[in-house]
């Protein structure tokens, strides 16, 4: 019943922000050259909204860690994803149904990308999840924000764009930042804690499933630059379902490999469960709308608070201890996913900026090749 309510307010609120959004951009190229005034209040009220859906996405996010390493105890991790994939799988497909997208793959290519999407975020919710459990949400979601630096790596390897010097410096630090997080892991993780996991396998699997997290994250990225740089009909709740069909599948099958089956023991238990669930799909949904109100760039920056906030947490949820290595490392990679940030924001606005002065200086020619014309006819 509570579905019933919450998903169709859900939609309007979802379509009323983004037309808000479109009135805010067609208001301010209306008003160029009046009073600047209503220009900055209306800035500023775009910027608080934008920064507080940015500041929720984070906070559901890291809640959605946290709890992860809660159950992990009492749970394993394929019944831990699968519970998981099943309340994601089915609030996508109510929002589905009230919101109705208009989608209709435009050729082969793009159901192939909007598949390799999917496949993309299913692995990295699979080994994010081991990391976490292995090494604590803290040491997992930091090495999970390595992520821009691979995507670079594959954006110059696979689109073609040449990194810059500051943001290869950026990925020095990062990697920086790993190493000291690995050896931070030699130490005892200060928990009391500890899950079948974390006694059968060593903290440097850990340190591998956190990396391979960033990876597969950051192919999602390029496929996603793909999809909407090239096809109109790219529509996000398509992209969810198609990663939240691959994931309910893919743990379904280990559920039986292993013989995971089984149901919450207590009702605090079943309501956990279920709210990793509800954090990962609306932690998605708000920054898809945050991203209505801000560009990308300052969304991916105010969400790397999800790591101080994951590390406040186990601090005084699980009691986590830290040391400078741990505290260095996280600066480090935190530090170098913002510069890196900062540091393509500024490549392509100097690439618009580039492409804007060539529009002016052709278009300048032909107003003078224009005017050179009718002097040589009355020469004639």
């Amino acid at each position: 019943m509570q579905f019933h309510i919450v998903f169709p307010v859900f939609s309007i609120v979802t379509s009323q922000v983004g037309h808000i959004a479109k009135e805010s951009d067609m208001d301010q190229d209306n008003n160029v050259g009046q009073p600047s005034n209503p220009l900055h209040a209306r800035w500023f009220y775009v910027s608080f909204v934008g920064t507080g859906l940015s500041l929720i996405s984070a906070a559901c996010f890291a809640t959605e860690d946290l709890i992860i390493y809660a159950v992990s105890k009492r749970y394993t991790p394929t019944f831990i994803l699968v519970w998981n994939a099943i309340v994601a799988f089915s609030l996508c497909s109510i929002s589905l149904l009230f919101i109705r997208p208009r989608w209709g793959p435009e050729d082969g290519r793009q159901a192939l990308l909007t598949l390799a999407y999917g496949t993309c975020n299913c692995i990295t919710q699979l080994t994010l999840t081991l990391a976490i459990i292995i090494i604590g949400p803290g040491n997992g979601s930091a090495l999970f924000f390595t992520a821009p630096v691979f995507s670079v790596l594959l954006s110059a390897v696979i689109l073609g764009h040449r990194p810059s010097v500051s943001v290869i410096v950026f990925a020095v630090c990062s990697c920086g930042g790993v190493a000291l997080i690995s050896l931070s892991l030699e130490e005892d993780l200060g928990d009391d804690i500890q899950s079948d996991l974390q006694r059968w396998l060593p903290p440097s699997f850990g340190v591998v499933f956190g990396i391979t997290s960033a990876v597969s994250f950051a192919s999602g990225i390029i496929v996603t630059k793909i999809l909407t740089n090239q096809y109109e009909t790219a529509h996000p709740l398509i992209n969810l379902m198609s990663y939240y069909v691959q994931l309910l599948v893919t743990t379904l099958c280990l559920c039986t490999v292993f013989d995971d089956w089984t149901l919450p023991d207590t009702v605090g238990s079943g309501v956990m469960l279920s709210g990793i669930g509800l954090m990962t799909f609306g932690g998605m949904m708000v920054l898809f709308i945050a991203l209505t109100w801000l560009n990308p760039t300052t969304v991916s920056i105010i969400l790397a608070l999800e790591v101080p906030l994951i590390f406040l947490g186990q601090f005084f949820l699980f009691g986590f201890r830290f040391n400078w290595q741990t505290i260095s490392g996280f600066i480090l990679i935190t530090a170098s996913a913002v510069g890196i940030l900062l540091s393509e924001e500024l490549t392509e606005d100097d690439g618009d900026q580039e492409n804007h002065h060539q529009e002016e200086i052709n278009h300048l020619e032909k107003d003078a090749a224009g005017e050179k014309q009718p002097m040589l006819g009355q020469s004639d």
